[in-house]
């Protein structure tokens, strides 16, 4: 998300900037790699659940943190680590074999609210 939308709520210029150039090495990297079928893609998440937090915050003030994020999300929630590991898998498995060069957002159609 962070890569594809400026995000004033948390001023992160450096980080979004490293996120869009993933986004690019992939759509590059894929193109490169497309004629000897090796397919390159990767995952855009939103906010996913994680216990990242508690390495700068305390357990609840980590879930308050978290709690206020939801409302970003059009599905009402917040994505849970199994939302962000299924996409991976999905895009390695045979349904996925014409898929390359992308960032798959999972992203609880976050995005659709700011394109």
């Amino acid at each position: 998300m962070w890569a594809l939308q400026a995000i004033g709520a948390t001023l992160s210029s450096a980080y979004s900037a490293a996120k869009a150039g993933v986004h690019a090495l992939v759509k590059t990297v894929g193109i490169g790699l497309a004629p000897v079928k090796i397919r390159v893609n990767a995952i855009a998440p939103a906010v996913i659940e994680t216990p990242v937090s508690d390495t700068f915050l305390t357990p609840e003030q980590g879930k308050a943190v978290l709690q206020t994020f939801n409302v970003f999300h059009p599905l009402g929630r917040n994505g849970q680590v199994a939302d962000a590991a299924k996409a991976p898998l999905f895009l390695a498995l045979d349904p996925a074999s014409f898929i390359t060069g992308i960032a798959l957002p999972v992203d609880g159609d976050i995005m659709a609210r700011h394109q």
